[in-house]
């Protein structure tokens, strides 16, 4: 996918689908009591939760390029119909009250355990919202740890990269320094060649100026020195 964030929260929304299943399948038909409200609550907070997820994920989808748009908005309809599934079946084993809670009401009413079977049941609620905080906590360490070791590989990409881009950099100096040093050795030249032909320009005038000098003097031996 486009989106690592898209991923993340679909993480994150997996696992609490897992536990509002496990609640609504097979916790809550055998639960009685305030034991029983204490799981029917967790599980209506565990589906706001992942409602919120969707909305985050349908954020994601928006911002997403067209060409994973249209995976990303088919998977998300999916997870909307969970959950609109959970609500439903939530509210049916809500008002239904289950097999386990008719049981025990009738032991109740033969033996008179009710007080002590409530406190039992409140105790192995207890155990279980505790084995459910571990289990999350696990799950957020793994994703974090995962999380950490992509962004650990996308950084030695980076540095590799920079490496490459600092040996270019360096090769380029080098060629840069050559024809610095080349163009300096073409400046000698042309100085050089300038100052030759400023000599051969004054070695010509010289020269110009001698054979006036002479043909002058021919001119004035020959008509006037006869």
């Amino acid at each position: 996918m486009s989106s690592e964030q898209f991923e993340h929260y679909e993480y994150e929304f997996d696992n609490i689908t897992k536990s509002i299943t496990r609640k609504i399948n097979t916790q809550l038909p055998n639960y009685t009591g305030e034991q029983r409200k204490a799981t029917i609550r967790q599980a209506e907070k565990e589906i706001e939760r992942a409602e919120d997820l969707l909305a985050d994920m349908q954020q994601e989808t928006r911002s997403a390029p067209p060409s994973y748009r249209t995976k990303m908005t088919a998977r998300l309809r999916g997870y909307q119909a969970d959950v609109e599934k959970f609500k439903r079946d939530l509210q049916s084993v809500a008002a239904g009250g289950g097999a386990g809670a008719r049981n025990a009401a009738n032991r109740d009413a033969l033996f008179g355990g009710g007080a002590y079977a409530d406190q039992s049941l409140d105790q192995r609620s207890r155990l279980l919202d505790n084995d459910d905080r571990l289990n999350r906590t696990s799950d957020r360490i793994s994703n974090a740890q995962r999380i950490g070791e992509e962004s650990e590989a996308i950084g030695a990409g980076v540095l590799s990269e920079l490496g490459t881009q600092r040996e270019t950099i360096i090769r380029v100096g080098g060629k840069v320094s050559n024809v610095d040093s080349n163009l300096g050795k073409s400046r000698r030249i042309l100085n050089a060649m300038s100052r030759r032909i400023m000599t051969n320009h004054l070695i010509m005038v010289l020269i110009i100026i001698v054979l006036i000098a002479i043909l002058g003097l021919v001119i004035y031996l020959k008509h006037f020195h006869k």
